[in-house]
């Protein structure tokens, strides 16, 4: 007697079809479905790897956005930079992300030359001398050792500007650590956790930077590791320091804040309810991101208690 048909049963070859016409996975089941039903597809597929498999062999392979974006307005932004803007401005008015142009012309030498004339132009506007070099430069062979000193200077750096400290070493700089990571996946997963390590040890510097208010008491919390985790995972409500609290103090007893049972005890802590006390670092109004509930407490006018 046959067994119950499972959940794609019916659906796995339009599913399929559609997934070999260039749609990921979830576009193509909630084209077929009308809902996102991605976990019982994975689900589906891991206890048929012959369906797997076949899946596998026609899905299409995925580009990297960011690049493909560069490339679909490259003649547009090489205007812009010979008219004297740099690559991130022309990228901020063409909305796409200019700090990727190096990593776009190292993957397409070719398109190097309109790149050093666009260069070139934009130095005669501005009144600068070039130094854009017309043939893509190669510095000296690094080894092995020296990738490896990058990788560690980048992760342990406080320095804004990489490319000068790794200069001044000697060592590999972005576009040599580029080149690599292209070519080599494990490399490339060191990289990226070296530059996490970075921006994560100087996430703090764009505090003190702020030109309206320096908050150089959240310039200092955020220098210690479990606090950023905690200010950067609450942010979006509107910089609670009570929930970043709560968070620390759950890291120090032991709790395991990857479970959503301890980030929700977290919430109910430091948010409470109607019924408890209210947390005097809570926002005293909606529309305000600096007054908090215990700002009112200390007001002289005495409607603030009402």
């Amino acid at each position: 007697m046959p067994g119950p048909r499972a959940k794609f049963d019916d659906s796995y070859e339009q599913v399929r079809d559609l997934i070999a016409s260039g749609l990921s996975d979830r576009q193509a089941i909630i084209a077929v479905t009308g809902s996102d039903k991605s976990g019982r597809w994975s689900t589906y597929l891991k206890k048929r790897p012959h369906l797997a498999a076949e899946v596998a062999a026609v899905r299409r392979p995925q580009g990297k956005p960011s690049l493909d974006r560069i490339a679909a307005n490259f003649d547009a932004m090489m205007v812009l930079i010979a008219e004297g803007r740099d690559a991130v401005e022309a990228g901020r008015e063409l909305g796409i992300n200019g700090y990727r142009l190096t990593a776009y012309l190292l993957e397409h030498e070719d398109q190097r030359p309109a790149y050093v004339a666009a260069m070139h132009r934009r130095a005669k506007v501005l009144g600068l001398r070039s130094t854009t070099s017309t043939v893509l430069k190669r510095r000296k062979p690094f080894t092995d050792a020296e990738f490896d000193a990058a990788l560690a200077l980048i992760a342990r750096s406080n320095a804004p500007d990489l490319a000068t400290a790794l200069r001044r070493a000697d060592l590999p700089t972005n576009g040599s650590l580029q080149r690599r990571a292209r070519k080599d996946p494990q490399f490339r997963a060191r990289l990226d956790r070296a530059y996490s390590a970075h921006a994560a040890s100087t996430n703090y510097l764009r505090y003190i930077r702020d030109p309206a208010e320096p908050r150089l008491l959240l310039a200092s919390l955020l220098r210690d590791p479990t606090f950023a985790a905690a200010f950067n995972k609450f942010k979006k409500l509107d910089e609670r320091y009570d929930l970043a609290q709560e968070y620390v103090l759950a890291v120090l007893e032991g709790q395991d804040v990857k479970q959503p049972a301890t980030i929700k005890g977290i919430r109910r802590r430091a948010l409470l309810d109607s019924f408890r006390f209210t947390s005097l670092d809570a926002p005293a109004h909606d529309d305000s991101e600096r007054e908090t509930f215990g700002d009112t407490l200390a007001a002289p006018c005495i409607i603030s208690h009402y």
